[in-house]
């Protein structure tokens, strides 16, 4: 029991010698001239918050944004997202040959036939377990310029989202060249015809 009592009283004069009652100053203890005061994380975290590196540079005012930032709310697409205007001042820089075909089918089959299927009516892999697309061999579409029908595949429309960040500019106007051809499988022109009886 002597023992006991005799370490009660040597912790209790110790303590205040180490600094160590500082981490519970609801005791009423006080810290002390220790240099090491300073380290207790309760009350470093209180003023470390109060004089906040981020506090003050808020306090400073808004800080210019690094050069080529966008807004979030900026669209980075040069035209209106209406279909109308897209139409009216976009024009289809790939010529309608052998190469852009290819090129455009091996990009339809890799992005768009899940959904618009072989022949672009509808009939894609996922269906029916999504909502059929439109056939875009439906004369609505056949009757959209190239530029609709760019503007599309770079926004979207209904449930079809962007397609911007896949394609670059030269693989979604091939898209286009080669959206042109299945139309053109299901209703061909006059010329078309001609040239098969010719074969």
């Amino acid at each position: 029991m002597k023992n006991s009592g005799l370490a009660l009283l040597i912790v209790l004069f110790a303590l205040p010698s180490t600094g160590c009652l500082e981490w519970w100053p609801e005791l009423g203890v006080p810290a002390g001239e220790q240099p090491w005061g300073e380290l207790n994380p309760v009350q470093y975290a209180f003023y470390a918050m109060q004089d906040s590196p981020a506090r003050e540079d808020q306090e400073k005012g808004m800080k210019v944004p690094p050069a080529g930032s966008v807004s979030i709310e900026e669209r980075v697409y040069p035209f209106e997202v209406s279909e109308l205007t897209a139409s009216a001042t976009l024009k289809n820089p790939v010529a309608i040959d052998e190469q852009s075909l290819k090129y455009g089918q091996m990009m339809y089959e890799t992005t768009c036939i899940v959904c618009h299927g072989a022949k672009g009516l509808g009939g894609g892999y996922i269906i029916p377990k999504y909502p059929k697309p439109p056939s875009l061999a439906s004369s609505k579409i056949r009757g959209w310029k190239d530029g609709q029908i760019y503007h599309v595949i770079s926004n979207g429309k209904g449930r079809m989202w962007s397609y911007k960040s896949q394609l670059t500019p030269m693989e979604r106007w091939s898209v286009v060249n080669y959206v042109r051809a299945l139309q053109r499988a299901e209703y061909p022109e006059p010329e078309d015809l001609e040239r098969t009886q010719d074969l």
